[in-house]
């Protein structure tokens, strides 16, 4: 059946009084698919919007339709052609089953199986709103122009009306958004806790967004790990397993991006899980929750966490919604900084009332109560169970020990816990805590009493848990205060102890000094005069306490004092000058006792110059004394040097004559003697062969003897040849060692070596009993160190005393001359394990 144009805005005008200026959008939809199936005449229609817009085509959200028997379910979807020719070019759609069978139309239309239909575009502000569907299965039926362009004009009218609809709701839904912030808001600022700030904020966002599940994470100290704070419709395995990492899965990206992150459907885009647990249960399918939008929760300080909501379905929200959530965290980031600013503050009155009391009580009191109620005050403080503070005495032993709510440790318990002090708090675990403990902290109390220096240990206090979660860094900041207040005060008390020893030490000191000890106020009359000034100062002045220093020396000599006196005020050294008091005279020190640079007191320091003077010619009198001994010493060592130069050239005469005299004689005689014997025959050859055996005798004993006085073996081939020499003569088994840059040392001092070395091995034939000795020489830069050992019997320092005294001489003439020749001697001897001597000589 045509219709003329005529009819066309008859059947407009009908469907603008039937919307009637409606602003329901549901309402303008059902009426515009009614007036659409009535006035062709067909059976049935529908309306959908547009929910997805792509290259793709489009695919409708609800259909609201007229005629049909069933609801839509799922929407409609729009092929790329179509929709070209829909939206883009703002065509009718035709399609007759007649002319189109086999068409894609038709594959598309199989399911609602119209005789003939027409799909009109919905669009408005050029922008695709979506389609309207009209159709009829009646057989035979057909369209006409006219019904192409009604239906063209009821979607041009059906789009205004929506349009308006659609601008009415979202400006309704803007004032309802804005209204439930504002309730938000109010409600959110409504509490200063953080936990009841957290819950609101979960309760307001669970309503305002339909979520089915919330959760607040909190960044951790470490700054790359998030955990749930608080949470509403999350599996309680879930709150408690999941631990997310900054930069992973949604609500990581948000905190590391601090922006919104947005997954539509978590099981179709590739964000992954902020955590292990989550991605198992995404690998596993299992993961319970599809629509996710991470927000993050940012303060002044830092960024706080993130706010996370999820939707067992896909993501419900749309580009409002979304902008509504940023705004909705913005509040909620807000209302969270301010309930950390007031429990931060609360906090910080807590803690500064805890120090106030604790400094307080100590400081009035360090009895064992007194302690206790300290100890109490600091486990409550730092949230803890149990706590104790121990104390250590001035020898470093532990004197004292205070608990809350906990057995007094014993000794091997309190020294286990002093071994895990460090320079500051430290948490400590459930294998270095106190039995029953879960977790534990310790921090050292250190002072300086007594000038010990910074890190004088006083003690330190402890405080535990059952539970196992280890000390926060703000308790163990709080930790770290608390004993610092404590240190503070009892090296304080320590300290006023100290001075009151110190005081009675000082005035003990001068009450027993020699030198006159008096004290004045700035005008100069005497508050104190120790023993020494009463008994020497008294007898001529009468009492001096009340007098003036001022006044007490003669005439003469007071102008002195008084100039000394104003040099106090003006030189920080003090003043000091001589002044005479009767028939004394005192050399006087003056110096100031100040406060707050203002002088208090001055003290005077005198003392009698005449015992000075007595006791300076004592002094020069025995330097005198000494000079001369010295003098005399060091004439003896002269003399002793030249004695000994005289034995050596003495002895090397005597050894040159008995080699190149008497041995050259005893040569020649046995020479002629064994000439002789080789003449006779008999009994005189005989005695002319014991007379030649004589004769090599007594010519091996010179040549031994000269050896012994000098060998020239020291004089022509040097030291290590004629010490070499020395251990082949030696009775006990002797073996050289040399060690450095051998070379050739001074002919006096190669001789001094020698000699040394000789007496010592002399020493051990006749005293060791040892099996072997060893001769071990080492060159050095600018000496010789010598060394003579054995494994002989050795001797004790009384040993050798008695020796001495007996007339062997040994040890002490090796020193002489070791001490000659400018250098030391060490004896390193006990009995049973031999004896060490070590000559060290420069040159």
């Amino acid at each position: 059946m045509r219709r003329g144009r005529g009819r066309v805005a008859e059947t407009v005008e009908q469907l603008v009084r039937r919307l009637g200026g409606s602003l329901n959008l549901p309402e303008v939809l059902t009426a515009t698919a009614e007036s659409a199936a009535l006035a062709l005449g067909f059976g049935r229609a529908f309306v959908g919007l547009f929910s997805e817009v792509g290259e793709a085509g489009a695919r409708t959200g609800e259909v609201f339709t007229h005629g049909f028997d069933e609801a839509f379910t799922g929407g409609i979807a729009v092929g790329p052609v179509s929709f070209g020719q829909l939206v883009e070019r703002g065509e009718v759609i035709l399609y007759e089953r007649t002319r189109d069978a086999g068409t894609p139309l038709a594959a598309g239309l199989a399911e609602l199986d119209p005789e003939v239909a027409l799909i009109a575009p919905l669009s408005a502000r050029g922008r695709p709103l979506g389609v309207l569907y009209v159709d009829s299965r009646s057989p035979g039926a057909r369209a006409s122009e006219d019904d192409t362009w009604l239906v063209l004009a009821l979607a041009e009218q059906a789009s205004l009306a929506i349009d308006n609809a659609r601008l009415y709701s979202t400006e309704t839904r803007k004032r309802e958004a804005a209204e439930a912030l504002r309730e938000a808001g109010a409600a959110l600022a409504g509490s200063l806790h953080l936990r009841d700030t957290l819950s609101r904020l979960l309760e307001r966002a669970t309503a305002l967004f339909g979520t089915d599940a919330a959760g607040v994470y909190e960044l951790q100290p470490d700054g790359r790990t998030l955990t749930i704070r608080n949470a509403v419709g999350l599996p309680n395995d879930y709150v408690l397993r999941v631990r997310a990492k900054v930069g992973a899965g949604v609500t990581g990206r948000a905190v590391e991006r601090r922006e919104i992150v947005v997954a539509h459907d978590l099981t179709r885009e590739h964000l992954g899980g902020g955590s292990r647990y989550t991605r198992q249960l995404l690998a596993q399918g299992r993961y319970p929750y599809r629509g996710v939008v991470g927000l993050p929760l940012g303060t002044r300080a830092g960024v706080f966490g993130a706010l996370t909501l999820y939707w067992k379905d896909p993501l419900p929200l749309g580009e409002d919604d979304l902008a509504l959530t940023e705004v909705f965290a913005a509040q909620a980031s807000l209302a969270i900084e301010n309930a950390r600013l007031y429990e931060e503050e609360l906090r910080r009155e807590r803690e500064a009332a805890v120090l106030l009391n604790v400094g307080r009580l100590l400081g009035e009191d360090q009895s064992d109560p007194a302690l206790a109620e300290a100890a109490r005050l600091a486990t409550l403080a730092l949230n803890a169970g149990r706590g104790l503070i121990a104390l250590m005495g001035e020898d470093g032993q532990m004197t004292r020990c205070a608990t809350f709510n906990l057995h007094a440790p014993g000794p091997s318990e309190l020294a286990s816990l002093l071994a895990q002090l460090g320079r500051g708090p430290r948490p400590l675990t459930r294998r270095h805590a106190l039995p029953v403990a879960g977790s534990a902290l310790i921090v050292p109390l250190r002072g300086d009493p007594g000038g010990d220096g910074p890190d004088h240990l006083l003690g330190f206090l402890y405080a535990d848990d059952p539970g196992t979660e280890a000390p926060s860094d703000r308790v163990l900041g709080l930790a770290r205060s608390v004993a610092d207040q404590m240190a503070l005060t009892l090296t304080r008390e320590r300290l006023l102890s100290a001075l009151a020893r110190q005081e009675a030490r000082y005035r003990q000191l001068a009450e027993g000094a020699h030198d006159l000890i008096l004290s004045a106020d700035p005008a100069g009359t005497i508050t104190y005069a120790n023993p020494a000034a009463t008994r020497l100062l008294e007898p001529l002045t009468g009492p001096l306490i009340g007098a003036n220093l001022l006044t007490l020396p003669t005439p003469a000599t007071r102008g002195a004092l008084h100039a000394a006196w104003d040099a106090v005020n003006t030189h920080a050294a003090g003043g000091r000058t001589e002044i005479e008091i009767g028939p004394y005279r005192l050399e006087v020190r003056l110096s100031a006792m100040r406060q707050a640079g203002v002088p208090q007191s001055v003290l005077a320091v005198a003392r009698d110059l005449s015992e000075l003077q007595t006791l300076a010619a004592e002094i020069q009198r025995r330097g005198q004394a000494l000079e001369a001994a010295t003098s005399r010493q060091s004439e003896l060592r002269s003399y002793l040097t030249l004695f000994t130069q005289a034995q050596e050239e003495e002895r090397r005469r005597i050894s040159r004559e008995l080699h190149d005299d008497t041995a050259q004689v005893l040569i020649a005689t046995s020479r002629r003697v064994a000439r002789l014997a080789r003449d006779l025959d008999g009994p005189q050859r005989a005695r002319a062969d014991d007379i030649l055996g004589d004769l090599n005798a007594a010519i091996e004993s010179v040549r031994r003897f000269a050896r012994n006085l000098r060998p020239s073996v020291l004089d022509d081939l040097g030291l290590l040849p004629a010490l070499e020499w020395l251990a082949g003569q030696a009775q006990t088994e002797t073996r050289l060692e040399v060690s450095g840059s051998e070379r050739r040392l001074a002919p006096a001092l190669e001789l001094t070596v020698f000699r040394l070395a000789q007496e010592a091995l002399t020493n051990v034939d006749k005293h060791a009993r040892a099996r072997s000795a060893a001769i071990r020489v080492a060159f050095e830069e600018g000496g010789v160190r010598v060394a003579i050992t054995d494994d002989g019997q050795g001797f004790t320092t009384d040993q050798a005393q008695a020796r001495a005294q007996a007339g062997h001489l040994g040890l002490i003439g090796l020193r002489e001359r070791v001490t000659l020749a400018g250098g030391e001697l060490g004896v390193e001897s006990e009995p049973g394990r031999g004896t060490r001597l070590t000559f060290t000589l420069p040159g």
